[in-house]
């Protein structure tokens, strides 16, 4: 069982000397409008005027009384509004002179900027260099929701805030369920850099944690420092402590470097690094253990990915993925996915787009993470891969256009086990189609040649001598529309029935390898492909007619679609000798299973099922079927049943979903899935939370325990914490948000 990142920072900042935030620390962004209105009312803002560019040095006045004391000083008295470009003064009463373009405010002063709202007691402002001081006051950052108070409020010429003794949160001024009390602060508008000294965080009424000085930036500049460091316990690697640093590198770099200490292994360092360029973007991320002293030896992860436009027209893409061994996601990994990943792949790829063109140059390789895999089934690499493609109108006729198609590649295949067959394979396959159509129909005859060569070894590592495989492809596709209206109401039907005809004949293709050809799954979809199989190393023979029906009920008014049905069905009318391996059976039934396809969308439902009826068995050979419901991003629910047979009953895979994030009380949500196999009766996943929103700060715990593919211990448990200042960013588990949006479909959230 594995506890990861629940974290204990209370302690932690407690004892840090010092402490420098990062801007990369994941704010929440959503919204602050759960606040119950009138929370705020205890300072209001209103936007400043913006005056018009020959305007901006000019000053409004208005008041009730007005008294001059000589020439320079005036007092101004009574409901006394100052307007600038982009400032309001409101007071009792306001003194102005005009020698020292200084003004004295006394008595309900409120002051409005761009992205503050502050009132005070008294306070005074220079007009010329905008220094200003002001006292017992309170201030409102509308943006960030965030209001305080403080005995002194400062400006200085040089655009710096100093605050002393301040208070402030997110939270409404009437429930401050938080709240951080400063010494001191300065707000650095010309380096956007806010520091603090003495700084204690409250919940409620109880001191958690005091941070000596902390320094963050304004707004959304990214800024050097550190971020919220991490703890974690784990059964795999003890103790862990972590203290993730962030690097603003330049304005296209940054990096997250993390050194972190694993009681049980030793020493790892961690680094997160992303560019961007005018052509370029990319991140890479690495992982090192100098000596793990469970494994006895040095251990990393390796993640690069990089995409580039070279030209206009000419496309990189690399990726390389490396694991110095197999077992590192088993003993590090933190989630499902990554502990389950069976290949870590490698490529790289060059593409050429021109007009209707394509070129494509590939090399590609895979590390295989499963040592379940043996190696007659792992993948082989393609060193290289050539392509060239295109798609194109060829000559306009009447009512319709000939198009013409064109597949070409050329492959060099290699294996690890060297017993298996190597070499190349020239693939091309030039391909007519003449659709034509009218309102209510249409018909798309289409003819082709496959030609294929082998360039190979045996098993023996001779040459194969394989024969060129050639092969004409003809098909006839076609199709009605029908519609009516569905009486009183704005909808209407369709009735579309489709018939698709192929003819490919058989040429045997035993012999030829099987370099990245696997059985297709058989769908809706699949009645009208033209190769049964997922490649190119197997092309099926064919002569058969599908014969499918579809029905949809459509809003006229919006043209959403609120139902749609299909059924299908192959009728063959010769035997399909082609098969993927040797020894597999020929498949000598008149007709395929009957798949059927359901889909609905009903305001915030949603439904789809799948179901394949085999005649020759009378049973279900694969169903499938899904309800979700959404009413709103983050409170959905979803329950759903699969079942897949199998050549070997044992082996048939049957799962039970069902998974959902619900408010079931005013600010609580419950946050849980439960996959489960029915065929080896036991849990896949199962994950079970809880989570506390109110409109300025929120608290997510969530457990989560997955099967792995570890014999000795086969489940691998996490527990996972965030908590969330609205506003002011998180101390989270960085895989929550993840790993929630994963294990519950259609689950938004802000955080």
């Amino acid at each position: 069982m594995n506890f990861k990142h629940l974290c204990l920072y209370s302690t932690l900042l407690a004892t840090s000397p010092t402490l420098l935030w990062g801007s990369d620390q994941g704010n929440y962004t959503g919204s602050l409008d759960s606040c119950p209105a009138g929370d705020y009312s205890a300072i209001k803002y209103s936007p400043p005027p913006i005056f018009p560019a020959d305007s901006i040095e000019s000053t409004d006045v208005s008041a009730e009384q007005v008294k001059n004391a000589g020439k320079s000083v005036s007092t101004f008295s009574g409901n006394v509004v100052i307007e600038r470009h982009q400032l309001r003064l409101q007071a009792d009463t306001v003194t102005h002179n005009k020698d020292a373009q200084k003004l004295e405010l006394n008595g309900n002063i409120h002051v409005d900027t761009q992205n503050m709202a502050l009132s005070a007691s008294s306070g005074w402002m220079n007009l010329e260099t905008s220094e200003s001081e002001f006292k017992d006051s309170t201030y409102y950052l509308p943006e960030m929701g965030l209001t305080g108070n403080t005995p002194l409020f400062s400006i200085s010429d040089d655009k710096s805030t100093i605050l002393q003794d301040t208070q402030f949160s997110t939270c409404p001024t009437n429930k401050l369920d938080w709240h951080m009390d400063t010494g001191w602060l300065e707000l650095d508008q010309s380096t956007a850099t806010g520091t603090a000294k003495h700084t204690v965080f409250w919940l409620s009424d109880v001191p958690v944690f005091y941070i000596p000085w902390i320094q963050f930036p304004l707004g959304d500049e990214r800024r050097s420092g550190f971020l919220m460091p991490g703890i974690g316990l784990t059964n795999k690697s003890g103790f862990e402590f972590s203290t993730p640093w962030y690097w603003n590198i330049a304005p296209n770099q940054d990096a997250i470097i993390t050194p972190t200490h694993l009681r049980k292994r030793g020493a790892m360092l961690a680094t997160e690094y992303r560019y961007l360029t005018q052509s370029s973007r990319g991140n890479l991320d690495f992982e090192y253990l100098d000596r793990d002293k469970e494994f006895n030896d040095r251990r990393y992860l390796v993640h690069f990915e990089n995409k580039s436009n070279l030209t206009e027209n000419l496309n990189l893409n690399l990726l390389v993925n490396d694991a110095s061994d197999s077992d590192y996601l088993q003993d590090l990994g933190s989630s499902i996915n990554v502990v389950n990943t069976s290949h870590l792949e490698r490529n790289a790829k060059l593409d050429y787009k021109n007009g209707a063109w394509n070129a494509g140059l590939m090399v590609q390789s895979y590390q295989t993470i499963d040592e379940n895999i043996t190696l007659d089934n792992r993948p082989y690499k393609r060193l290289p891969q050539i392509t060239l493609n295109g798609k194109g109108e060829l000559a306009e006729m009447d009512n319709s256009y000939l198009l013409g198609s064109l597949d070409t590649e050329w492959t060099e295949f290699e294996h690890e086990n060297t017993l298996k067959a190597q070499g190349s394979r020239f693939h091309i396959y030039p391909k007519l189609s003449l659709p034509i159509e009218g309102n209510a129909w249409f018909v798309k005859p289409s003819a082709g040649y496959i030609f294929t060569q082998y360039d190979t070894t045996d098993n023996s590592g001779n040459d194969a001598n394989l024969d060129n495989l050639g092969l004409s492809v003809f098909s006839l596709d076609s199709g009605l529309f029908f519609e009516r209206d569905i009486s009183e109401s704005p909808f209407l039907q369709t009735l579309e029935p489709r018939l698709f005809y192929l003819n490919i004949p058989f040429e045997d293709q035993s012999l030829n390898p099987l370099f990245d050809t696997s059985e297709q799954d058989f769908s809706f979809a699949s009645l009208f492909r033209e190769n049964r199989f997922n490649g190119i190393d197997r092309v099926g023979d064919a002569n058969h007619l599908t014969l499918a029906l579809s029905s949809r009920i459509i809003n006229k008014e919006t043209g959403r679609e609120l139902f749609n049905m299909s059924i299908g069905r192959i009728y063959y009318f010769d035997d399909q000798q082609v098969t993927l391996n040797t020894n597999d059976p020929v498949n000598t039934s008149d007709s395929s299973d009957i798949i059927t396809e359901i889909g609905g969308n009903l305001d915030l439902w949603r439904a789809r099922a799948t179901y394949q009826w085999n005649t020759e068995t009378n049973t279900s050979d694969k169903r499938s079927i899904q309800f979700s419901y959404a009413a709103s991003d983050e409170a959905v629910f979803n329950i759903g049943y699969r079942f897949h047979r199998e050549e070997i009953e044992t082996e048939n895979l049957e799962q039970t979903d069902i998974s959902f994030a619900w408010p079931f009380a005013q600010n609580y949500s419950l946050l849980t899935r439960w996959n489960y196999s029915l065929t080896e009766e036991r849990d896949n996943e199962t994950l079970i939370g809880l989570q506390y929103e109110s409109c300025c700060w929120a608290l997510r715990l969530v457990s989560q325990r997955y099967i792995t593919d570890d014999l000795d211990d086969p489940y691998d448990t996490s527990i996972m914490l965030q908590f969330v200042l609205k506003g002011f960013g998180s101390i989270s588990d960085k895989d929550a948000t993840s790993t929630l949006k994963h294990a519950i479909l259609g689950y938004q959230p802000d955080y």
